[in-house]
């Protein structure tokens, strides 16, 4: 086989794997999208006012925030340690006040995705929710934002969450199923950093 022809069969076989992707990803949010809306109005309320929160002097502020609307009506749970702080969904996002210290932050979908935070009095953090593809349903996964890029990404999204009673007592459910596995997540990113530092160290030491 001619090398040309070869390289036009491997790019025809990776637009085709794309697609097939592609479609496993739409039809998986579809599907989950559909089951999830069911139970929204019962768990957390949105609402298009853009509310801003406010710096306290022994507490920091946090926003969390879904800036995108991949996965539009999946709903990414949100807790600190053991607390339930909100809900977010495709464009939306909530904010509390933390006290001083260090926090396990986690998010839940169908894996949990966790990172630690040490926060300070009078300081605004932005975390950011994301939504990728997953099993049987959209897996979550959470970054930290810089000040500029956290509030850039708070003005695309249109509305504000707030839980309802119902989400406050499925949320406690959920913090109490999960606070191991967010915990475990934080190990697993613990190991790959060690890994990656001692894969630095044995290139610096080679002559």
């Amino acid at each position: 086989m001619r090398p040309e022809n070869a390289t036009r069969r491997v790019a025809a076989t990776a637009a085709a794997i794309a697609v097939l992707l592609a479609a496993a990803l739409s039809s998986t949010l579809a599907a989950e999208e559909k089951k999830e809306d069911a139970d929204d109005d019962d768990l957390v309320r949105f609402e298009k006012e853009h509310p801003l929160g406010e710096v306290s002097g022994d507490g920091a502020l946090l926003y969390v925030l879904r800036p995108t609307s991949a996965g539009f009506a999946i709903k990414s749970w949100f807790f600190r340690d053991q607390e339930v702080l909100g809900v977010n969904k495709g464009s939306s996002y909530f904010f509390a006040t933390l006290p001083a210290g260090k926090h396990v932050l986690w998010s839940k979908s169908e894996n949990v995705d966790a990172l630690e935070l040490e926060v300070e009095a009078g300081k605004t953090y932005y975390i950011q929710q994301h939504v990728n593809i997953g099993g049987l349903k959209a897996r979550t996964s959470i970054e930290l934002l810089d000040d500029a890029t956290g509030a850039e990404r708070l003005a695309k999204c249109d509305k504000h969450g707030a839980l309802t009673d119902s989400g406050l007592a499925r949320g406690k459910e959920l913090a109490a199923q999960h606070r191991e596995d967010a915990q475990r997540s934080l190990d697993k990113q613990a190991e790959k950093d060690a890994k990656k530092e001692a894969k630095k160290d044995a290139k610096a030491e080679k002559p």
